[in-house]
């Protein structure tokens, strides 16, 4: 059995996989470990070239209706390894990064569920440092955000068991967005903690899959309401979201923000569709 797994959800990300895989595969190898790529119904032949220019890689298809949550669920429930790492198919780890983030989890406190590098974009931003808090009717995320850490899904090596007993990904944020800082609230509530390991560092070229088109802003929109549905819904936090939505809504007309005002109408037809 492999110490390690590393997961790697992949929809229509050939080429990003041909240009990532080699180091990836070189790392996992080094701590010991497996890479499983999910194939998430893409329609770019990457179940046939993945298995040809990668052998070495395990290869799972889904052809149902795609979705980060369900690709990283198949992946993670698929692996018998002790530590399974979720990973974006567009980063690159630095020498020894994978062996180190493994170390640290075996040395770790029991209440550790997770541990995470530092994860730098372009842009010298770093995903690990990011929070998530409710402020003004509205949950945020940012790396100045005065709130509460979760583990990004862009790296992220979990101890298997409790991945497990997490559940893993909730399918509500179906097919992506918010998922990572939901799991993380859900990983509080048990009494887990995350380690963060700043000094091993893995590059992630942010929104080299999903882009930034007004459609994928539109879905971030609509997830972080599903979020506050499941998390931002004591009696407080619903005055203030009943008090502040029509002020955030104004601001958005004006300033003709698409997204916000997209996601709000989408959050709202989804919520009919669940009844």
């Amino acid at each position: 059995m492999n110490k390690l797994s590393v997961i790697i959800p992949s929809r229509n990300g050939l080429h990003i996989l041909k240009k990532f895989l080699p180091a990836i595969i070189r790392e996992t190898e080094r701590a010991g470990g497996q890479v499983t790529v999910v194939d998430d119904c893409s329609g770019d032949g990457t179940a046939d070239e993945i298995q040809i220019l990668f052998p070495e890689v395990t290869l799972l298809s889904r052809r149902t209706e795609p979705g980060f949550c369900h690709a990283v669920n198949l992946g993670m429930d698929k692996s018998h390894s002790n530590y399974i790492m979720l990973l974006n198919n567009d980063t690159i780890p630095e020498e020894g990064s994978f062996r180190k983030l493994v170390e640290a989890l075996e040395q770790s406190e029991e209440n550790v569920a997770v541990a995470v590098p530092s994860i730098v974009r372009p842009d010298g931003s770093d995903d690990s440092s990011y929070r998530w808090a409710f402020n003004h009717g509205l949950a945020t995320t940012g790396e100045d955000t005065a709130g509460e850490e979760y583990p990004s899904g862009a790296c992220a090596l979990w101890k298997k068991q409790i991945w497990t007993e997490l559940g893993g990904l909730s399918t509500l944020y179906a097919p992506i967005y918010w998922e990572d800082t939901d799991l993380g609230v859900r990983m509080h509530q048990a009494g887990y903690t995350m380690k963060r390991c700043g000094e091993i560092v893995v590059r992630h070229m942010h929104a080299a899959t999903m882009g930034s088109s007004l459609e994928s802003e539109t879905l971030r929109e609509r997830n972080r309401f599903i979020f506050m549905d499941n998390h931002c819904s004591s009696p407080a936090k619903r005055i203030s979201r009943g008090l502040w939505m029509p002020v955030h809504l104004l601001i958005a007309f004006v300033k003709k923000n698409r997204a916000f005002t997209g996601g709000y109408r989408d959050y709202l037809k989804h919520k009919r569709e669940q009844k």
